[in-house]
């Protein structure tokens, strides 16, 4: 590449580095402003160097939370997450494994307006079956359980997982099934062996993405759980805003660190499986 054509193709694409960086410094601004309060001694909304580092605001998440309920702890707020996404998770990736598979393998009439009716149900705003729910679940006795909210937010992202699932299903050949059969195995038996495996890194795909939304959800378990105790740790910040009269910057941002460390986690782990079915279901 000679001299003359560089600097020509760096003021050529200059415009989009130019982007690129505003776009950078805007999603990358607010994240230096969490991580740099979450251990400044003075923690305000102010972005300023910090005189120090502490980590008392990580400190404060195992102490009981003022007020009424002075036994609250915040650390309580990240188990009830994990419980609830991790079982709503499974719930989801459970049923979209087995309805896809059914959507895929038999034909029978009203089987594509199965699908449309869970497009319609997806692009429904939850706030619209909200207080609906609300008053069904009351006279369930299911508002501040967790499996009243596990089964709501299962049901607002199976839509979406289904869609995934059936997607991912159609791209794995019938045959392969169809050859376990001549052998012996019966259809139960085929899928569990054959289709399954092949599957997995769909599965981890949908897992992990029902996984992160049950973990982000705000609206539902707002309007469903009134207990300080079953709080989720979405919920849980909302509640922490307003508990001392005033914005605890260091300790929401030092529970804001923790609170999205689940999440990272997981997708790491998965990260393998995540990348291969996201391609499965580009490229196939």
């Amino acid at each position: 590449m000679s001299m003359v054509y560089m600097p020509r193709a760096f003021t050529r694409l200059l415009p989009v580095y130019i982007f690129m960086a505003v776009v950078f410094v805007f999603f990358a601004a607010p994240l230096a402003w969490l991580i740099i309060t979450a251990f400044d001694p003075e923690a305000s909304a102010e972005f300023h160097v910090p005189k120090g580092v502490t980590t008392k605001w990580f400190s404060e998440l195992i102490k009981p939370v003022g007020g009424k309920y002075a036994k609250v702890y915040p650390w309580m707020w990240i188990v009830n997450s994990l419980i609830i996404s991790t079982a709503v998770a499974t719930l989801v990736t459970a049923l979209s494994v087995l309805s896809a598979f059914s959507l895929t393998r038999y034909s029978f009439r009203g089987q594509s307006a199965v699908l449309n009716l869970f497009i319609i149900l997806r692009l429904m705003p939850p706030m619209v079956i909200a207080v609906p729910i609300v008053v069904l679940f009351a006279k369930l006795a299911l508002v501040n359980t967790y499996h009243g909210l596990i089964l709501v937010m299962s049901a607002l992202i199976l839509p979406f997982t289904l869609l995934i699932a059936d997607g991912y299903f159609r791209t794995i050949p019938s045959v392969y099934e169809e050859a376990a059969m001549v052998d012996g195995c019966s259809r139960l038996k085929a899928f569990l062996k054959i289709t399954l495996p092949l599957a997995t890194p769909g599965i981890v795909t949908i897992w992990l993405l029902a996984f992160v939304t049950a973990w982000g959800e705000f609206l539902m378990p707002l309007v469903l759980i009134g207990d300080p105790y079953l709080y989720p740790a979405s919920i849980g910040i909302y509640y922490w805003f307003g508990m001392y009269g005033r914005i605890e910057y260091g300790r929401i941002c030092a529970f804001s660190i923790v609170y999205s460390i689940p999440s990272i986690v997981v997708f790491l782990i998965t990260r393998k499986y995540l990348q291969r079915g996201i391609a499965g279901l580009v490229t196939r």
